[in-house]
C-alpha cells in the first residue's frame, strides 16, 4: 500500500488547525481511588470524543503501585555512581595487594562523577586495570537496566521498549474495564475509547520534583494511581493497555523534540498521520491531551516535525 505522506501528514495538520480554534479539551469527570493493603481501586467518569459519558472500574496491584514508584523514583545519577564502585570494590578484592583509590569528581550523565586510580605490584596492574575497565562498562549497563533506562551516547534516558514490557500485566485490568466498556465497537472505536480516557487525565510535565518525587517519567501504574502524567509517560501507559486491549495489533511510539505520541497498525483511512518502521505502517495517535484529537488526527506542531522526519520510531509491543 502507498500512502501519500505529504497529503496524510498536511491533511492531518488542518485537522489539528482546526480543533485548535478552539480544540475540545479532554474532560475527566471524575476520579476515585481506594486504597487497600493488596489492591487499590479506581473508578473513573469522563467524556469520550463524541462527548458521551463513560464510567468504569478497575484495580492495581497495591504492591505494583509501590515497587514501579520506586523504582523511578530513586533512580538517580549519585544512586549510580555508588553502585559501579561498589562493582569495583568487588572486582579489586580480587587482588589483595592492589589498592584501590576513588578521586572524587562532578556527577555528569557521561562521568558519574567516577574516577579511580590503582596501585600494587607491576605484574598484576595490568590484568585488574582491565578487568575493572570491564567492570565499570558491564555495571553501568547493569544498572540502567535495572531501572529501565538505557544509555544513548552521554544522556541516559526512559528505556521505552523496557517499560512497556514490564507494566502489561499490571495494566491488565484497566484493559479488561475499557474492553468492556467498549463491546461491540471495531479495533478504531475501541483504540479511540482507550485514547480518550488517557487524553482526559490531567496532563502534568512532572517537573515539581517536591510534588512528583523526582519523576521525569511516570511508570504506569504510578501515572494512574497519581492521575497526572506527560506524553510518553501517557504513550507507554496506552500501549500497555493497547496490548490487552488490541493484543493483534502492534504499537510504536515516536518520539520528537520535547514531545512523543503513540502509533497503531490500525487500518489507515484518508487523511490519517502515520509513521513507518521496519515497514510496517503505524497510525499516530495523541495521548497527551487535554485536547480531544481522534485516532489519526495529530497536533499541529506534531505534524511539523513528522513531516520533516523529526522523529525516532521505538516498538513497543510486548
Amino acid at each position: 500500500m502507498i500512502l501519500p505522506r505529504r497529503r496524510v501528514l498536511l491533511g492531518a495538520s488542518a485537522a489539528a488547525v482546526a480543533l485548535a480554534c478552539p480544540p475540545a479539551a479532554a474532560r475527566q469527570l471524575s476520579f476515585e481511588r481506594s486504597r487497600g493493603s493488596s489492591h487499590t481501586h479506581y473508578r473513573v467518569r469522563w467524556l469520550d470524543h463524541g462527548q458521551r459519558e463513560r464510567d468504569i472500574s478497575f484495580y492495581l496491584e497495591t504492591g505494583e503501585i509501590d515497587a514501579a514508584t520506586k523504582l523511578f523514583r530513586e533512580f538517580s545519577l549519585e544512586a549510580m555512581r555508588d553502585y559501579m564502585q561498589d562493582a569495583l570494590r568487588q572486582t579489586a578484592a580480587r587482588w589483595p595487594q592492589v589498592k584501590l583509590e576513588f578521586e572524587p569528581r562532578a556527577v555528569t550523565a557521561h562521568g558519574m562523577g567516577l574516577a579511580y586510580r590503582i596501585s600494587g605490584p607491576q605484574h598484576m596492574l595490568a590484568e585488574a586495570s582491565d578487568q575493572l575497565k570491564r567492570t565499570m562498562d558491564e555495571s553501568k549497563v547493569r544498572y540502567v537496566a535495572g531501572v529501565l533506562r538505557r544509555i544513548d551516547g552521554n544522556t541516559i534516558t526512559v528505556d521505552y521498549i523496557a517499560a512497556t514490557r514490564r507494566y502489561v500485566r499490571a495494566l491488565a485490568p484497566l484493559a479488561q474495564a475499557l474492553s468492556d466498556a467498549a463491546s461491540g465497537a471495531d479495533d478504531r472505536g475501541r483504540l479511540g475509547l482507550a485514547l480518550s480516557f488517557f487524553q482526559a487525565i490531567p496532563y502534568d510535565t512532572l517537573s515539581n520534583r517536591v510534588r512528583d518525587g523526582g519523576y521525569d517519567f511516570a511508570p504506569p501504574p504510578t501515572l494512574l494511581d497519581m492521575n497526572r502524567g506527560d506524553c510518553d509517560s501517557k504513550s507507554v501507559a496506552l500501549a500497555c493497555v493497547l496490548r490487552g486491549l488490541t493484543p493483534y495489533r502492534m504499537s510504536a511510539m515516536a518520539t520528537m523534540p520535547g514531545h512523543a505520541i503513540l502509533a497503531v497498525d490500525v487500518g489507515w483511512r484518508d487523511g490519517d498521520a502515520w509513521v513507518r518502521r521496519d515497514g510496517r505502517v503505524f497510525i499516530a495517535m495523541e495521548p497527551a491531551g487535554p485536547a480531544v484529537v481522534p485516532v489519526g488526527k495529530v497536533a499541529r506542531e506534531t505534524g511539523r516535525f513528522l513531516d520533516q522526519q523529526r522523529f525516532y520510531v521505538w516498538p513497543l509491543s510486548a
